[in-house]
């Protein structure tokens, strides 16, 4: 997860893809909560 958190500050916006099977996992929170920190604009699909 460190080395994700570090390359999303060259992001433009993000597109997040949630899996209707497995539900939310815990680095998808992680990931969402470091992109809303970082103010990349997000899409959840």
């Amino acid at each position: 997860i460190a080395e994700v958190e570090r390359s999303l500050g060259v992001l433009d916006a993000a597109v997040l893809v949630l899996s209707a099977v497995e539900g939310v996992q815990p680095q998808t929170r992680i990931l969402f909560r470091a992109l809303k920190r970082l103010s990349v604009p997000t899409l959840l699909f």
